[in-house]
C-alpha cells in the first residue's frame, strides 16, 4: 500500500520528494528502482530509499506515512517523536485503530491523524504496487479522542487529490465496522480452506465460486494474525452473531426446511446488493 501510494502521488503530478524506508531488500531493491513518467522523459519515484529509517533526512519531512504492520506502528510512533519537527504530521494505513490510535495520539498529539483506505488485495510488497489503486477508494479518518489539528485535517484533500473519498469515523467505530466487513470475512476463508485438508480429489474440482470466495485466504498469514489479535474482542463478537446464524442454517439442512433455508440465503442476497463495492483492481 505504501508503494502504491507513492506510485499514486506521482501520477497525480506530485513532483516533490519522497522517501522510502523499510521492507524487505528485495522491495528496497524494487522500491529504489522504480520510475515514473517525467517531462524530460522518466524519474524514479523515490527521490531515496534506505533500509534504516533513522538514516532519513527527517527535519525536511512534513508528512510521515506509515504503511506497516499494526505491531510495528508503536515502535514507529516512539522514534518519530525522537527523529521529526513538531509540525511534520504523521498517518498510517492500518486497517486496525483501537489502540494504536490511542498510543499514536499520546506520543505524537494532534498532528497525528490514522487512516485507513479500504483498498488492497491478497499480494503484497512493491512488485504488488500499482498507481491506480486509490483510485475512487473510501478513506476512513479516525482521529483521536482530542482529535486532529489542522496541520493534520490537510489529510482530506491530501486523499482528495489522489481521487479518494474520505469519512471520518471514530477508532471504535472503525474496528466494529471492520471486523464485520474485512476481518472476520478473511478469518471465514483462511478457516474455510484449512478445513479442506489436503485433498488431491478436490485439487482440481474447484469452480469460479470456490475461487472468488477464498481468494483473501492467500492475503500474508503473519500480518493477518496481527491484525485479527489486534481487533479479536470486535471479530469474536462477530463471531459469535454468525454461529447463530450457521446453527439455523444446520438446523434447516438437518429438518429438510426449505422455507427457513431460502429465507436465510434470500435475507444474505438482499443484504449483498445493498453494498457499495470499490471498483476491481
Amino acid at each position: 500500500m505504501g508503494g502504491s501510494l507513492a506510485l499514486a502521488l506521482r501520477r497525480s503530478g506530485y513532483v516533490g520528494v519522497l522517501l522510502g524506508a523499510g521492507g524487505s531488500p528485495e522491495d528496497l531493491g524494487l522500491a529504489a528502482a522504480a520510475r515514473y513518467p517525467a517531462a524530460d522523459g522518466t524519474a524514479p519515484v523515490f527521490d531515496r530509499c534506505s533500509d534504516d529509517p533513522a538514516q532519513l533526512p527527517w527535519a525536511t519531512v512534513d508528512l510521515v506515512v506509515l504503511a506497516t504492520p499494526p505491531a510495528a506502528l508503536p515502535e514507529m510512533f516512539r522514534r518519530l517523536r525522537e527523529w521529526i519537527p513538531a509540525t511534520t504530521v504523521v498517518t498510517d494505513l492500518a486497517s486496525v485503530k483501537g489502540e494504536i490510535v490511542a498510543t499514536g495520539a499520546a506520543l505524537l498529539g494532534r498532528r497525528y491523524l490514522s487512516a485507513h483506505p479500504l483498498v488492497g488485495g491478497e499480494r503484497h510488497g512493491f512488485a504488488a504496487a500499482t498507481g491506480d489503486l486509490y483510485a475512487e477508494a473510501l478513506v476512513l479518518l479516525t482521529p483521536g479522542a482530542a482529535g486532529a489539528d489542522e496541520r493534520a485535517l490537510g489529510l482530506v484533500p491530501f486523499w482528495e487529490g489522489l481521487g479518494c473519498r474520505v469519512r471520518t469515523m471514530s477508532p471504535a467505530e472503525h474496528d466494529d465496522a471492520l471486523a464485520a466487513t474485512s476481518h472476520l470475512p478473511h478469518l471465514l476463508a483462511y478457516a474455510f480452506m484449512a478445513s479442506l485438508g489436503d485433498s488431491d480429489a478436490l485439487r482440481d474440482l474447484g469452480g469460479s465460486g470456490l475461487r472468488d470466495f477464498s481468494r483473501i485466504a492467500e492475503s500474508d498469514p503473519a500480518l493477518w494474525t496481527d491484525i485479527l489479535l489486534h481487533n479479536r474482542e470486535a471479530v469474536r463478537r462477530r463471531l459469535q452473531a454468525l454461529r447463530h446464524t450457521l446453527d439455523d442454517l444446520d438446523a434447516a439442512l438437518a429438518e429438510a426446511r426449505a422455507p427457513a433455508l431460502e429465507e436465510v440465503l434470500a435475507r444474505a442476497r438482499s443484504r449483498r446488493q445493498q453494498f457499495h463495492f470499490p471498483p476491481r483492481t
